[in-house]
């Protein structure tokens, strides 16, 4: 095969290969085995560049730094705020005067019921959130009876309010008293053997007259509750002789008999 008929890869292919060869041959000969480290001379080694002297310089009048005092860099809005100095921190006012007044604890919400010390309307608070009226102030934690609030200050524990039992008006008490049923007087009974009533003179018997209605009585002052129990007791008496009166009456006339055309 000549050399012109070879192709471009059987040619690298060969390069490579005569490259190692000569390579290996070079390292049984001792090739990279004679390196040795220089020996120490200072005045070989590169000089560090000098660095030039400064003067020393403080600070300069406070004129100079009247932008940082204007737009200060610390602040989001890059304008001045009010700050005290340690000592004056208490004439502060507090802005966090509110009281715990309901604690609302589910499966799926945590929130507590404020209402500020002096009155007015409540706000509502979530576990992880702060109020429109108190955004520095934060629910951390809650209990069925206690919430703790984070702020500037620290934090800061809200007991529950409980009623104590002062205070406030008694219930009102009625001042009518419960109207006594009137007993009705129960006739004999009419059958076919009950006696006939005679009528006198042949005038016909003349339907008994309603009884009077009963005037409202006039408003009377409010009454006790010993008041109020004994006329309850007064009408349960007024029943059972309601009762024992009927009982009497249905002994006294028996159900008429009726014989069996039958028999």
């Amino acid at each position: 095969m000549s050399i012109e008929s070879t192709g471009p890869r059987t040619l690298l292919l060969a390069a490579v290969t005569g490259w190692t060869v000569l390579v290996a041959i070079l390292a049984q000969a001792g090739l990279g085995s004679r390196i040795t480290p220089l020996a120490d001379d200072p005045a070989g080694a590169a000089r560090l560049p000098a660095l030039p002297k400064t003067s020393p310089q403080g600070m300069g009048v406070l004129g100079q730094y009247t932008e940082f005092t204007q737009r200060p860099p610390f602040y989001e809005s890059r304008r001045p705020q009010p700050f005290y100095l340690t000592g004056d921190a208490d004439a502060q006012p507090s802005g966090f005067d509110y009281v715990l007044t309901s604690v609302l604890m589910t499966p799926g919400l945590h929130m507590a019921i404020l209402q500020p010390s002096q009155g007015g309307e409540g706000i509502r608070i979530k576990q992880g959130e702060a109020a429109n009226a108190a955004p520095q102030w934060k629910l951390v934690d809650l209990q069925p009876r206690a919430a703790v609030f984070e702020g500037p200050e620290g934090r800061r524990t809200l007991e529950l309010r409980v009623f104590d039992g002062t205070g406030g008006q008694p219930p009102s008490v009625s001042g009518t008293p419960p109207p006594v049923p009137v007993p009705v007087p129960v006739g004999p009974p009419t059958g076919g053997n009950a006696p006939a009533q005679p009528i006198a003179g042949g005038v016909p018997a003349v339907p008994p007259a309603k009884p009077a209605q009963p005037q409202e009585p006039a408003e009377q002052p409010a009454m006790t509750t010993e008041q109020q129990m004994e006329a309850i007791r007064k009408r349960i008496e007024a029943r059972r002789a309601q009762m024992r009166q009927q009982q009497k009456g249905d002994e006294a006339y028996p159900p008429a008999y009726t014989p069996n055309p039958n028999q």
